[in-house]
């Protein structure tokens, strides 16, 4: 089972089964940033949902069992990293799914769907109260760890922010075994994380180096004096 990578927003006015068209995506950008936000801060804490790590979300004005369920959709056989789960919304959110007005009402529906069906305990619970409520009130200057190199004297940690434009910032510490900082450095702004790899570690610098493939090719690492 690996932790949750990604939450995605769909909607229909259709069954969202097998035989009927698979529900259409919308372009509501803050909403599906926000989205975004909460799957890195659940999977930086673990959370998973089980066999797959691609939660779709379909909201929907059809009927729906307990108001959120999974799709009576038979999972892709050749895409088995997603599924399908329903949520109930009125007629009135839905046409309000392309306006700021949604954010609220369609993230606790979020809240209501992961803690319903993906929470096995409170602590569950809370967790995922938790990483949702940081989403929300810290937005584009929420932190999530990347990566971590610890070496015989230091720690470096790459941290992510989500910004609102889509795009990732992050951000370099370092930390002396006691936890005092000696680093702390922002990176450059990217779409993707290809130039952010593989942290070297040593008492006197600090180099990030991008990754092995076709993309990064062109990417040279980045270090720092400590």
């Amino acid at each position: 089972m690996q932790p949750i990578r990604d939450i995605r927003l769909y909607r229909s006015q259709t069954e969202n089964t097998d035989g009927h068209a698979m529900p259409q995506g919308f372009s509501n950008f803050t909403l599906h940033i926000q989205m975004h936000r909460i799957a890195m801060k659940l999977g930086e804490n673990g959370f998973t949902a089980g066999d797959f790590h691609h939660l779709y979300i379909n909201l929907t004005t059809c009927t729906v069992e307990g108001k959120t369920a999974p799709a009576r959709r038979t999972p892709d056989r050749y895409h088995p990293w997603y599924r399908y789960y329903d949520v109930q919304i009125s007629q009135e959110l839905y046409d309000a799914l392309e306006t700021p007005a949604c954010i609220r009402p369609v993230t606790a529906f979020v809240k209501e769907l992961l803690v319903k069906h993906f929470a096995a305990s409170q602590a569950d619970a809370a967790l995922i109260r938790s990483c949702i409520c940081e989403a929300e009130t810290r937005g584009a200057d929420m932190l999530v760890q990347f990566k971590e190199k610890q070496s015989a004297k230091n720690r470096a940690v790459i941290y992510l922010r989500y910004l609102d434009n889509g795009r990732y910032r992050p951000l370099l510490r370092v930390f002396d075994l006691h936890d005092t900082l000696l680093l702390e450095q922002d990176l450059p702004e990217t779409h993707a994380l290809d130039a952010y790899g593989e942290i070297l570690l040593s008492a006197k610098k600090v180099t990030v180096k991008p990754r092995k493939n076709a993309l990064a090719g062109d990417l040279a690492p980045i270090t720092f004096q400590l």
